[in-house]
């Protein structure tokens, strides 16, 4: 009875070993990062900051406290997550280390003043008039869809300070993207902006204050003549409501360009163009 119990003690004691050796892989299989990304210089928010997971799918942008949640599934040892923000340091972490970080600083790229160009001529360029003359019905469930226009400037080096458009907006909240590609073959090409820059608007009506991208603190210079500007529309919220709707204006004769997927092709419409207005520095 003695040695039955001796073996059983020793089955038992090798048995938590296993189990202790084996727990950090069975948590690590699922993983969800919880943080806030801050800008070190101020400590405000950093809102549509990208996160995401090197060499996987999984990403995730932050909201308008900063916040965000990212979901991995069965992670490696080896991953990592990298945030970004256009104008700040990109931010390059460990999944084991992030998951308890509960913060995470942004900082600011120093840029060097030597050569620097001065640009201090201004210029509005885009839609003229400010009478909506339609809206066009938009998919708001994150289709990777894009609707926008071509510019073309004569300028060698420019600078965008804002992007303004109009829209109608039926849902409590919208997150926007913008875009700025180039055009190649007379079809919107390659990102120019690599980086993410979307901002949230609430309820919109033609009441309501036009909504507009900031690009001033992101100091990007163009030398692009021809490019593509559009808006994405990455997700709306309508709380307990239910069904809401999103649709972007236009005001005068002219074309658009949109893909109503991220799959799918360009397609260009010649009635009434969408309203957006550049504000420019050159």
């Amino acid at each position: 009875m003695n040695f039955r119990l001796k073996n059983i003690s020793k089955i038992f004691s090798l048995t938590v070993v296993v189990l202790i050796a084996a727990l950090p892989h069975f948590l690590f299989a699922q993983a969800a990062i919880n943080g806030k990304v801050i800008y070190e210089k101020d400590h405000a928010p950093a809102v549509g900051a990208n996160i995401e997971l090197n060499n996987k799918s999984a990403s995730a942008i932050t909201d308008e406290t900063g916040n965000f949640k990212i979901r991995i599934q069965h992670p490696n040892q080896s991953d990592s997550i990298t945030i970004s923000s256009v104008g700040y340091e990109s931010i390059k972490i460990p999944v084991s280390s992030a998951i308890k970080k509960p913060e995470f600083k942004l900082k600011e790229i120093v840029k060097s003043l030597n050569g620097v160009t001065v640009f201090n001529t201004k210029q509005v360029i885009g839609s003229t008039s400010e009478s909506v003359g339609y809206y066009r019905s938009w998919n708001h469930e994150n289709t990777g869809g894009e609707i926008g226009r071509f510019f073309y400037l004569p300028y060698k080096e420019f600078k965008i300070d804002k992007i303004r458009f109009k829209a109608g907006n039926l849902c409590d909240t919208c997150l926007l993207r913008v875009h700025i590609r180039k055009v190649v073959d007379g079809k919107p090409g390659e990102e120019i902006l690599k980086d993410s820059i979307s901002m949230y608007v609430n309820h919109l009506s033609l009441d309501t204050k036009i909504p507009e991208f900031d690009l001033t603190p992101y100091d990007f210079t163009f030398t692009e003549n021809q490019f593509y500007v559009g808006i994405e529309v990455l997700n709306c919220s309508n709380g307990k409501k239910g069904f809401c709707a999103f649709n972007f204006a236009g005001t005068e004769k002219g074309e658009y360009v949109y893909k109503s997927r991220g799959t799918s092709e360009w397609q260009t419409t010649d009635d009434y163009t969408v309203y957006l207005k550049l504000f420019l520095r050159f």
